[in-house]
């Protein structure tokens, strides 16, 4: 095979001598084409590319040397020959794998796009069966049925609105708005990462946009826009560190017999975690660039101090990471690295559906303030009846 090739570029380049002056992007092509068929012909390559590399550039040197076509410009044509003719086989490959990602990527999004239409059709139905009822039973019921769109929040293609207008109603109080604000998309962000695969980019998304929402809130309400920075960093954050302890539980439970999706992207999972915290500041300076100029202020300050503040999240994520790790040498796995927009019926929400779901959602944050459930449930239960 080496000596075909070595044959084919020499009868081509005298050939091409024969008809004129060669230039050297016809010593490129003629290059090219033989490395690139070699490689080609060849099913595993490893380990003799450089051999290829080597016969190719020094039977077309000694070629161009004996037409006395060396110089700087032709020497290069060669290499560059040579290696495009290498790159043009893996690029093929390359251009393969990359379509089929973009099959799997859309195949994905299909089957994210029916869970979400799927259970939109679920909470409708439960929400009709609760006109069945009346009293405390049906408001028990919807109470429930709200309850759970929140946790699927992010879903059902809900979750930013409905962190936006919480946040609002937060800023409308004027009482504890930033820690309010914290519990909001503490449990946004703790919900949304929960219901999904962990993974540094949907960290960074349900961050981006959580950060975002609340930012926006402020701004449109022109008041509190430190306080909410300040409050939604700190709910994020939050909702991250429990994500990276849930994840943590399940690595560390998972049996060795259990071939989890989690086993087999053990070693993606421990890449993910080591980049976590720099994800989350650089998330925070990304939504600080796009807010005015009070929360960008805010917002770029919070990033600069915030090495102190996220030690926890830090220290937590490397405890991750490390116990992902040895799982993923006790398995013995190899990682398998494999990854929304709903569709137009779940990203049309109805007003009144963001407005019971951010409603929900304030009234819990602000009754968790006494830092139990049961003060939470006092709170609703005092507001559903001043009603």
């Amino acid at each position: 095979m080496m000596d075909k090739m070595k044959t084919q570029i020499v009868e081509d380049l005298k050939k091409a001598g024969k008809t004129g002056d060669i230039t050297a992007k016809q010593v490129k092509k003629i290059v090219q084409e033989a490395v690139s068929e070699t490689v080609e012909s060849i099913k595993d390559s490893t380990g003799i590319i450089s051999d290829i590399a080597k016969e190719a550039t020094s039977v077309a040197i000694k070629e161009l040397e004996e037409n006395r076509k060396i110089s700087k410009e032709y020497i290069s044509s060669v290499i560059e020959g040579v290696a495009d003719g290498i790159k043009q086989v893996e690029q093929k490959s390359i251009d393969a794998a990359y379509y089929q990602l973009q099959e799997l990527k859309t195949k994905l999004r299909e089957k994210e796009e029916r869970l979400g239409v799927t259970l939109h059709e679920l909470l409708e139905g439960t929400k009709k069966a609760a006109t069945e009822f009346s009293g405390n039973t049906k408001e028990q019921l919807e109470n429930a049925i709200l309850d759970v769109k929140l946790k699927y929040a992010e879903i059902l293609g809900l979750m930013r609105k409905t962190v936006k207008d919480a946040v609002k109603q937060a800023i409308e109080t004027g009482k504890d708005v930033e820690q309010i604000v914290a519990n909001i998309t503490e449990d946004a962000t703790k919900n949304a990462l929960a219901q999904t695969r962990f993974s540094a980019e949907k960290i960074k998304d349900v961050s981006y946009s959580v950060l975002s929402a609340s930012v926006e809130a402020a701004e449109e309400a022109g008041s509190n826009i430190k306080e909410v920075s300040h409050g939604a960093v700190k709910g994020v954050r939050e909702g991250i560190t429990t994500a990276v302890e849930a994840m943590k539980e399940t690595i560390s439970a998972s049996g060795d017999k259990v071939k989890t999706a989690i086993h087999k992207d053990l070693l993606r999972t421990k890449e993910n975690l080591e980049v976590v915290t720099e994800l989350f500041i650089e998330t925070i300076r990304n939504v600080g660039e796009q807010s005015g100029k009070v929360a960008k202020e805010a917002l770029n300050n919070l990033a600069d101090t915030a090495q102190e503040a996220l030690s926890e999240l830090k220290n937590k994520s490397a405890q991750t990471a490390k116990t992902a790790g040895e799982r993923f040498k006790e398995l013995g796995e190899d990682a398998a690295v494999k990854a929304g927009d709903l569709t137009k019926k779940m990203a049309h929400a109805t007003a009144e559906e963001i407005k019971e779901l951010s409603s929900r959602a304030f009234k819990i944050s602000k009754g968790a303030l006494s830092g139990m459930w049961k003060g939470a449930k006092d709170a609703l239960k005092k507001e559903d009846k001043e009603k």
